[in-house]
């Protein structure tokens, strides 16, 4: 008797996008849905009715992206994103850190990314501008000190960005309401880093044109484009994108870290929650946004479905790829074994405070210790039912890890995943 040829489900995926600027990216996404066998629907505009008595039925909205209904004011954009959240849509940046409003503000940006223990070393004080006087208090507090950079809270592509070398320039500045104050750096170049779903999957290096080095807006804009192929400026770029998604909570951002001619140094200057990859990113460095994104979307349907022990190893299985080696080659010594490839993870675990990746860290050492008991045991799988069944427990972070939204990096989320992984399988044979 012939077996029945099981078919892929049918999925539409919806982006919410009003703006015009941006229906190039939308088009994008919808050739990359089709190209993967989904339907495409995207929403401009929803009649405020409908919203105001969440009226949906019609409207597929079962795997979305929410970028802006700029058609529609705040609230109702709001409404509607609420009510993806509670029917649990699958969805990227719905429940960002600070709500989206606070999360696409550069200042709140830099405070969010001072509370990280990682973060803090390659983040730049920010300052509320509000007026000249207030500007000039920063300088004689010693806060920071010309040449400065002001910028708008929300400003875009380089945009609203004014460099200041004096008093006298802050005369050309008719309103600093909207301002920020940071020092400025001379760059030797920048980066913008796209992070989905916790690993960083691109890097694309930005430099001005060489024909005009002191157009320091380039550095922003990139006149000059070319794909980052250093290992080591790759690993560093990489946790410091992925720290500061996981801090925002944004699946999908791209992630903007200027590097400092002077100390070799790296900043990090932002996250956009609707990054864009504009005409070159693609091409520049072969990063397919659009497929991986839609690829995303896929792996969290399919782990809804599966047991967790499954749903994580294929995640992070097929992520390796994207990490570190050094974190690639501990991922697979510690699932065949071997206790030494977590020496040099303890002392990270460990100092996380306790007000932020507590949960991490509280892990951690409740995983390394049935795991060499475990190793040196084997017998001994039992007494530690309890345990896989509390880590099995937890919700899954949109990361694929145990370790929840507060820290969807792979870059430790693959260490407990394997931990965790090697305990099941060492629990599955006992049984």
């Amino acid at each position: 008797m012939a077996t029945k040829k099981q078919t892929k489900p049918r999925r539409t995926l919806t982006v919410v996008e009003g703006r015009v600027k941006n229906l190039t990216m939308v088009k994008d996404f919808a050739t990359a849905a089709k190209k993967r066998g989904w339907d495409f629907c995207q929403l401009d505009l929803i009649n405020s009715d409908k919203i105001s008595r969440l009226d949906f039925d019609d409207i597929p909205l079962d795997y979305v992206i929410f970028r802006d209904l700029s058609r529609n004011n705040y609230y109702e954009a709001e409404r509607l994103l609420q009510y993806l959240i509670q029917r649990r849509a699958i969805g990227i940046n719905m429940n960002v850190t600070g709500k989206r409003s606070a999360t696409s503000d550069k200042h709140y940006q830099h405070g969010l990314f001072l509370m990280d223990p990682f973060l803090k070393d390659y983040t730049l004080p920010s300052f509320e501008a509000k007026s000249a006087a207030n500007v000039r208090a920063y300088i004689i507090w010693n806060r920071v000190h010309y040449p400065i950079i002001l910028k708008a809270r929300h400003g875009t592509a380089g945009k609203d960005i004014f460099l200041i070398k004096s008093d006298n320039g802050l005369k050309k500045i008719d309103n600093f309401d909207e301002l920020i104050i940071e020092q400025y750096i001379e760059p030797e170049c920048d980066y913008r880093v796209f992070v989905i779903g916790g690993v960083a999957v691109g890097i694309m290096r930005k430099s001005a044109h060489s024909a005009d080095p002191s157009d320091f807006k380039a550095w922003s804009a990139g006149r000059e484009k070319s794909a980052e192929t250093d290992p080591a400026a790759i690993e560093i770029l990489s946790e410091i994108a992925t720290r500061a998604a996981a801090i925002s909570r944004l699946e999908y951002t791209g992630v903007d870290v200027l590097k400092s001619k002077e100390t070799g140094e790296y900043y990090i200057l932002e996250t956009n929650y609707a990054a864009g990859w504009g005409n070159h990113f693609i091409s520049v460095t072969k990063v397919d946004i659009p497929s991986l994104t839609i690829e995303w979307f896929e792996d969290i349907d399919e782990g809804r479905h599966q047991s967790v022990g499954v749903a994580v190893s294929k995640y992070i299985n097929k992520r390796l790829k994207y990490l570190p080696k050094r974190i690639q080659d501990s991922y697979k010594a510690i699932l065949n074994g071997q206790p030494d490839s977590i020496d040099s993870y303890q002392t990270i675990f460990e100092n996380y405070p306790k007000q932020y990746l507590y949960d991490a860290g509280r892990l951690f050492v409740q995983l390394r210790d049935a795991y060499q008991d475990i190793v040196a045991h084997p017998k001994r799988i039992k007494k530690y039912t309890n345990l896989i069944k509390e880590i099995e427990s937890i919700p899954l972070s949109w990361a694929g890890n145990f370790i929840g939204p507060e820290v969807g990096t792979l870059h430790d989320g693959a260490i407990l995943s394997a931990l965790y992984l090697y305990l099941l399988h060492k629990s599955e044979k006992i049984c």
